[in-house]
């Protein structure tokens, strides 16, 4: 008897261990795939583009390696332009990864090269004025 309660006890502490150290898990239930871009409003005139859900509407969303949308491009646009020199193709493959790491690892928040709603709140995104198209700098929104 003692031997099988063990058995079980060890079970399932590295049943629960898998649990809280999976990062990946938490963020696939917690948000929806982001799957297009949306223009935000910053100040005055000025304004970006973020990913979002379209079902929702919401910019509380996720990608993560494999995705391909025009919200992965946006996030490629904010991060070429504000933080470091990367590809964009729409495509969230191993580059655009590492470039989500690096800006997770610049804002000290969790680094696992998952975009979601904390990165969006801590990166820099390239801000446009209405009308003429070109980047007048960028910024943290924070929301």
């Amino acid at each position: 008897m003692g031997k099988q309660l063990a058995s079980a006890l060890g079970a399932l502490a590295l049943g629960a261990g898998a649990v809280l150290t999976s990062p990946g898990a938490v963020h696939a239930a917690s948000y929806p795939t982001c799957n297009a871009q949306k223009v935000v409003s910053a100040s005055g005139s000025l304004f970006t583009y973020q990913p979002y859900y379209t079902g929702t509407g919401s910019r509380n969303c996720e990608m993560s390696q494999g995705a391909q949308s025009d919200a992965v491009y946006a996030l490629q646009i904010a991060i070429d332009t504000c933080h470091q020199d990367i590809s964009r193709d729409g495509i969230y493959g191993p580059e655009t990864r590492r470039a989500v790491r690096a800006v997770q690892n610049a804002a000290d928040v969790g680094v696992d090269g998952v975009y979601g709603p904390q990165t969006r709140k801590v990166m820099k995104w390239p801000l446009y004025k209405g009308g003429s198209g070109s980047v007048q700098g960028c910024s943290k929104l924070g929301v």
